[in-house]
């Protein structure tokens, strides 16, 4: 079997206050989540991005180019 490499820029977001937030107003926040998945989904598909993973309020995407992990 034949390994390959390839090499990939990764970008992890995530809301900041989040655990005070769900404390204060739960489906505020729950919605926050919400809104903020479909902006990271939008932003993804412009700049080539691909999703791998979301965790509570962490997203986690890979880019083939730096500029464009960065520019997303």
């Amino acid at each position: 079997m034949r390994q390959t490499r390839q090499l990939a820029a990764i970008m992890f977001t995530d809301i900041a206050g989040y655990t005070t937030m769900m404390g204060k107003a739960e489906q505020k926040t729950l919605a926050l989540i919400k809104a903020n998945k479909q902006i990271h989904l939008k932003w993804l598909k412009v700049y080539r991005g691909k999703w791998l993973k979301e965790a509570g309020d962490g997203i986690m995407a890979s880019f083939a180019s730096v500029s464009d992990a960065i520019y997303c």
